[in-house]
């Protein structure tokens, strides 16, 4: 009996820390076939990814749907009124807001805030009398309530299971129903591996745009080492702002990011044809929210050719899915004392809002620059965001705003996912301790190294065939999650353990 209680008690140990063993393995393995036989890595994951997508297309299609379905209806229930803790929240709502932006998805809306729309422009991926409100609403599409919905629910559950349930461990927390710690564990471990290859995209593919922003202003290609030495940076700095906790240097930048962010989007809107802009804006986005449906699952008169699909919807589905697991259960940590509906409209509809008028600025203004010149200046994604400010006034303060800010984005990201990794190995402690983060910070930045060595050229597509594969195990389990959670929320009637408001 002695040796059963002395066994389980190692075994409960050892799980959380041979997290950080594996995750070493991982990130090893694809250092050294990044460095040392990119071809056969870049094969291998697209033979592996074609399969998958002639298989589960439309399976992601569904699951990007049932997420906002699932939000919406959790919003109406009477649990909506609950608070998650008894605690007064911990940060301010700017903040909080600013936390989101941030580690939701900083990076990527100025990565993609000119090129994305102006390809859907030239490209219009359904038949259209309006290309431009067809190239703002497939952008709403993508970035609007179907990432950030997948984003909440997992962190509500979370917040739900280790605020209200008042579940000790955040391992616990994620599958509290169920009884196998094996079965905790694989999940756990696959938690672990998507989370390192979504932030490994985020920081490959942010920093490819830093260098390349570098690059586009003082015309000189520096070389792939380079940019190898900007991914060790950023690197490097996103573990030392892991290392001083929530409160100090990520809520700092997150605050530096949002306001400057917000400056920039103001800075480029007063340039703005204002008729134009409220017009295909309003026009968008009320295509949006009625054709939602249709657009989820390419029906209709929104169905999109397979190739589109695979690598526009699909892509983004998965890439949020890789996304979900940290910046989920970020949310979930910083969002403490919140009541449920305060939480799902803050952390879906608010962002959704925040992200529209953020497009809808960058791209109105790109569409009329484009009816007056080139209409593929905007095409490379990594330097787009540059060609773009070059046409207006002051360009040399806003390339190096712009190029601060994606910095910033990729810093907040990795030390966000730093930080919840770190969480995961130190048996799911909320402020892990060093060694922990330091641990992941060091692995994090290796593997993002070895798929960093493709290239910029080949850096997209190898991520991206990557997150396809990896997201898929963990979609499963996301999804049992989410069923098991509403499954309990019928049986009680839509209602939670009630909690007294302060």
């Amino acid at each position: 009996m002695k040796n059963k209680i002395l066994i389980k008690k190692l075994y409960g140990h050892l799980i959380p820390s041979s997290l950080l063993f594996y995750g070493a393995l991982f990130g090893l393995f694809f250092f050294l076939t990044g460095l040392f036989a990119p071809t056969f890595l870049t094969d291998a994951l697209n033979k592996v990814n074609k399969i998958l997508l002639s298989i589960f297309s439309t399976y992601y299609l569904w699951v990007g749907l049932i997420s906002v379905l699932a939000a919406i209806i959790i919003l109406f229930l009477p649990m909506r009124k609950q608070r998650l803790g008894n605690e007064k929240p911990a940060f301010s709502y700017f903040s909080w807001v600013a936390l989101l932006y941030s580690t939701g998805m900083g990076s990527g809306l100025l990565l993609r805030a000119v090129q994305e729309p102006i390809y859907y422009l030239n490209n219009p991926p359904v038949a259209t009398l309006n290309n431009k409100v067809t190239a703002l609403q497939y952008t709403f599409f993508h970035w609007g309530f179907t990432p950030w919905a997948m984003y909440s629910l997992f962190g509500l559950i979370v917040a739900y299971n280790l605020y209200v349930k008042k579940i000790p461990n955040l391992l616990d927390a994620i599958v509290p129903y169920a009884k196998s710690k094996i079965v905790k564990y694989v999940a756990t471990l696959f938690i672990v591996l998507i989370t390192i290859t979504g932030v490994i995209a985020s920081l490959g593919l942010g920093t490819a745009q830093v260098v390349n922003g570098i690059y586009y202003t003082f015309k000189i290609d520096y070389g792939i080492k380079f940019l190898l030495i900007m991914v060790v940076i950023i690197g490097v700095v996103s573990t030392y702002s892991a290392l001083t906790g929530v409160n100090k240097v990520i809520k700092f930048l997150a605050n530096f990011d949002f306001t400057f962010s917000f400056i920039l989007m103001l800075f480029i809107g007063f340039f703005l044809n204002f008729s134009n802009f409220f017009h295909q804006t309003a026009t968008a986005f009320y295509n949006y929210i009625i054709h939602f449906v249709e657009m989820s699952l390419s029906l209709g008169s929104y169905k999109t050719a397979p190739s589109f699909t695979q690598d526009w919807t699909v892509f983004y589905w998965v890439f949020w899915l890789a996304w979900v697991p940290f910046t989920g259960i970020f949310i979930a940590r910083i969002s403490k004392g919140r009541t449920i509906k305060e939480f799902i409209i803050t952390t879906i509809f608010i962002p959704t809002i925040a992200t529209i008028i953020w497009f809808s600025i960058f791209a109105n203004s790109a569409f009329e620059l484009i009816n007056l010149g080139d209409k593929t200046q905007f095409d490379n994604v990594f330097t787009s965001l540059f060609v773009f400010l070059e046409h207006f006034p002051l360009h040399t303060i806003t390339f190096f705003v712009a190029g601060l800010l994606v910095l910033i984005s990729i810093i907040n990201s990795v030390d966000s996912a730093i930080f919840v990794l770190g969480m995961f190995s130190d048996n799911g402690n909320e402020n892990p301790c060093k060694k922990h983060k330091v641990g992941w910070g060091f692995i994090i930045t290796a593997t993002a190294l070895g798929l960093t060595a493709l290239g910029t050229s080949e850096l997209l597509n190898g991520i991206s065939n990557l997150l396809i594969i990896m997201a898929l195990p963990f979609s499963f389990l996301y999804g049992s999650i989410i069923f098991t959670f509403l499954k309990n929320l019928i049986a009680n009637k839509g209602s939670i353990i009630t909690i007294e408001e302060n």
